[in-house]
């Protein structure tokens, strides 16, 4: 009824506007990787990618173990090329192996294939577990490895230790049901794969900077 509407508009209203920050958020995080050359992701990679998800990992205290994050996850139509909205994520503790040691980082995976996009339709992805995931060449104008180049996930990190090519195992990534509930009234799924949802200005946004830094739409 319009009563509960009403009722209900004012907290959510506030959630939306903190989920629109943490859109903005994943934007601001994904520049300042890319003004990092040692951590930079290469234009061609990004111009390749079947779908990226920007993680915001922070390690929990002194005897609690274990990592918490969240983030966004968006995937790119194969036929069309149209970027989706972003998807709330959240991760699931994971082993940060050769990043043991960082308060905060933020991990970018760059999914390069089907392959690594198909778990993601099943509702959950354990990265290096479900589908391997390697870390990916950094952008320092060398030639790109064509070996690494053919590992489904392509990992990029804030966090220092992480060298080009190595095996990398960090958790699960998990959908915030509630979140995408909240901002877009759908499922995580529905967001990633129907071409129907289209993103907030926000939202947008985001995929016009990825776009930039692909070589993509730059005037």
């Amino acid at each position: 009824s319009a009563g509960v509407d009403d009722a209900l508009a004012g907290p959510f209203k506030k959630s939306a506007e903190k989920l629109d920050i943490r859109i903005r958020r994943a934007s601001e995080r994904f520049v300042e990787m890319q003004a990092e050359p040692k951590k930079r992701i290469p234009a061609e990679v990004i111009a390749k990618a079947h779908g990226i998800i920007i993680l915001h990992k922070v390690k929990a205290g002194l005897g609690i173990g274990g990592e918490a994050g969240n983030g966004v996850a968006m995937v790119r139509n194969k036929t069309t090329g149209v970027w989706s909205a972003p998807a709330f994520i959240a991760s699931a503790e994971g082993s940060y192996g050769l990043q043991i040691g960082a308060q905060e980082s933020v991990i970018i995976y760059v999914l390069m294939n089907e392959t690594a996009l198909k778990p993601l339709l099943g509702g959950s992805l354990d990265v290096g577990v479900d589908i391997a995931a390697t870390a990916g060449p950094n952008d320092t104008g060398g030639k790109i490895d064509t070996t690494t180049m053919k590992s489904p996930i392509l990992v990029y990190t804030s966090a220092e230790g992480l060298f080009a090519g190595a095996a990398f195992k960090g958790g699960g990534i998990l959908p915030a049901t509630k979140n995408n509930d909240v901002y877009y009234g759908r499922s995580m799924n529905d967001i990633l794969f129907d071409p129907a949802i289209r993103p907030t200005a926000t939202g947008q946004h985001l995929i016009d900077v990825i776009q930039t830094y692909a070589g993509q739409d730059r005037y």
